[in-house]
């Protein structure tokens, strides 16, 4: 299987709030997994090519992979303020063998650290994240290259304070 796909079904099998799996919130999700395995192990979690463009981190693989694969589906929904979004769900296999102690340790870190975040409140956290906060709009984001960055900045500042 490949580990977007793990990723998405994890996702999707053990958020909370099922109904706030919008293809935004997951693809942001996906995002935040691959960030924080970039600081925490060198390396993402994925092979995906993030981009920041007007919307934060995106690219369209999360959803193309969603419509394509059986296990997924996506349902449009209403949003609270009477927008329009789709809500992605998994219903296949369980994934949680296909991750080791340590990416485990990073998905369900994100869902603890944004379950409890209304929508507005999760896309500032992401947006807080360095790779967002420290690139313009429309650049690829080298997360490997962003982790060691901020890890040499951040313990820079730690030692002068």
């Amino acid at each position: 299987m490949n580990k977007l796909r793990a990723i998405m079904a994890y996702f999707c099998a053990n958020y909370p709030h099922k109904s706030e799996l919008s293809k935004a919130r997951l693809t942001k999700l996906v995002y935040l997994a691959d960030w924080y395995s970039a600081l925490m192990r060198n390396h993402r979690m994925t092979d995906i090519d993030w981009v920041f463009n007007h919307y934060g981190p995106y690219v369209d693989n999360i959803t193309d992979l969603a419509s394509l694969d059986g296990d997924f589906s996506i349902t449009p929904q209403r949003t609270t303020y009477g927008g329009n979004k789709f809500v992605i769900s998994y219903n296949g296999d369980n994934v949680e063998g296909l991750f080791n102690e340590s990416e485990l340790d990073i998905l369900n870190a994100i869902i603890s650290k944004t379950k409890a975040m209304y929508f507005n409140e999760f896309i500032d956290f992401v947006y807080s994240t360095y790779p967002v906060s420290s690139n313009e709009r429309y650049s690829k984001l080298n997360l490997e290259l962003l982790a060691e960055q901020y890890r040499a900045t951040h313990v820079n500042q730690t030692l002068r304070n």
